[in-house]
């Protein structure tokens, strides 16, 4: 699959639901029309916004000192990034010689198991992982040629995303969701559910795979050029009249809310809620300050079309800003970004960002067994050094005459059959030499040994010698198998785990 062209229809979609194409993704219309009416009634969690879409009600509250209010610039906006006041503390923190990934993928579940019921040692102990984890993937890219193959991707679950690109990583960079949780100030519930899911991917992280990264640390260490790039973006015509083209507008809807999707994307849609019923008060200090009442109901006799065009040129500039970060992001963890989203990758294109990583086809690519492998078996095959040597070299092989993503991708999904079938093979060979070579040799020895116990010393030893005969041309062929990367997909196929 090439995600840079257009999909069929009938195909299967893109994010693997089986369903086609027309039906998941493909399904480029709004869930309602605007105004339509909300059947759901609201209660004291939860305001329904449109017909499918609900919010809690503390989302709803706006900070004590206000909003400013900024006026339409009639073109493709976006806002510079705020930095939080913890995650500047941690830029302006002294750096020290840090510790191996492996050794601070263990020590992230230490802080975990030490400090269960004390939030503020978690967050002490979470960002200063953080820190470290930053610069140890500075000093990596510092290393002597060939450095390692660091890639970043914030998208699908990390145990997936590594056994899709065939463990070509030797460290696969995800967002640190306990440390998002910690600095955004969730509730306990969130941070206990971002500290499950690491727990779940242990084995990795452990291993020094998976890397969970401060995502915000290093998109405020790197802002300005975030900010530069993005409005060298906004200047581009071309490009911001192709994301305005890509954008699905739900609304207003019928509590005068509206959401902004993109085609073929995984992110959520963005929101805007109207608040048009404005009434100025003087303020004790002679400065005007307006207050408006939101979630009104939908009036068909009212022009939303200024609002709407107003929201899509923020919309534009969002997600400019958004694969920037990522772009930036990837920079500063010396990672190469490889999205799955088709969006994301089209935009890239046009950017003229688009990684040549090779192994990115393998993200199109329909790769069997590997990605649905659970953490600590990919964690073991990660380990069998020949194999994954000899992974690579046949995804290099592969990917040699590929000219574009979509070649590349059919190239590696061929790999991936070949591999699946001579995994299976193996695992047949496997059975059926248990009987043969290590029973049967092993029988026969032992029959020896008996045999040879009224005659001698000597005839024991020739049956013992006789039984670890047997054995040693199956050590043998094991030690060949365990150098090849068919054995890698064997090992993932013993153990294949459900998705979710």
């Amino acid at each position: 699959m090439d995600p840079l062209k257009d999909f069929g229809r009938n195909d299967p979609c893109w994010c693997g639901a089986p369903r086609k194409y027309k039906a998941c993704h493909g399904w480029q219309h709004p869930p309602s029309a605007p105004g339509q009416p909300i059947v759901h009634p609201d209660d004291e969690d939860r305001v329904w916004l449109s017909p499918t879409t609900s919010m809690a009600r503390g989302a709803l509250r706006q900070p004590g000192a206000g909003v400013p209010l900024v006026l339409p610039l009639g073109r493709p906006q976006s806002r510079p990034i705020d930095i939080d006041a913890a995650v500047q503390v941690l830029l302006d923190a002294p750096r020290f010689t840090t510790q191996p990934l492996p050794v601070l993928g263990k020590h992230r579940f230490e802080v975990f198991d030490h400090t269960a019921h004390d939030r503020d040692a978690l967050a002490d102990g979470v960002a200063d992982i953080a820190v470290a984890v930053s610069q140890a993937l500075a000093e990596l890219s510092l290393q002597p040629d060939p450095p390692p193959t660091i890639l970043w991707n914030d998208e699908v679950d990390a145990d997936r995303f590594v056994g899709q690109t065939l463990l070509f990583a030797d460290h696969v960079c995800v967002p640190d969701r306990v440390f998002a949780a910690l600095i955004a100030d969730q509730d306990d519930d969130a941070v206990r559910d971002a500290i499950a899911e690491q727990r779940r991917l242990r084995p990795l992280i452990e291993a020094g795979i998976v890397v969970p990264v401060p995502e915000a640390l290093g998109i405020a260490a790197r802002a300005g050029a975030v900010d530069a790039m993005t409005q060298g973006d906004l200047r581009r015509r071309d490009l911001t009249d192709w994301v305005r083209s890509q954008l699905i507008v739900e609304g207003p809807t019928a509590r005068e809310a509206m959401f902004i999707s993109a085609i073929d994307d995984f992110d959520s849609p963005q929101m805007w809620l109207l608040s048009r019923r404005l009434v100025l008060d003087e303020q004790p200090d002679r400065r005007g300050a307006f207050t408006a009442r939101l979630l009104a109901a939908y009036d068909p006799a009212h022009d939303y079309e200024p609002w709407k065009q107003q929201n899509l040129d923020k919309a534009v500039g969002e997600y400019l800003r958004h694969a920037n970060e990522r772009l930036i992001a990837g920079k500063v963890f010396a990672a190469d970004y490889l999205t799955t989203s088709p969006f994301r990758a089209r935009l890239l294109a046009r950017k003229g960002a688009l990684p040549d990583q090779p192994i990115h086809s393998a993200v199109w690519a329909d790769i069997p067994i590997l990605p649905g492998a659970d953490p600590a078996t990919l964690a073991r095959a990660a380990a069998e050094d020949e194999a994954v040597e000899d992974l690579r070299q046949k995804v290099r092989n592969a990917l040699r005459g590929a000219r574009d993503l979509g070649t590349g991708a059919d190239a590696l999904t061929g790999l991936g059959d070949e591999l699946a079938h001579a995994s299976r093979k193996l695992q047949h060979a496997v059975r059926t030499e248990r009987r043969w070579k290590v029973i049967a040799p092993t029988l026969a020895g032992l029959g020896a040994i008996a045999l040879g116990a009224a005659g001698g010393t000597a005839a024991i030893v020739g049956g013992v010698l006789s039984a670890v005969g047997g054995l040693l041309p199956n050590l043998a062929d094991r030690a060949t198998r365990r150098r090849e990367a068919a054995y890698l997909f064997y090992l993932a196929n013993r153990t294949t785990r459900p998705r979710r």
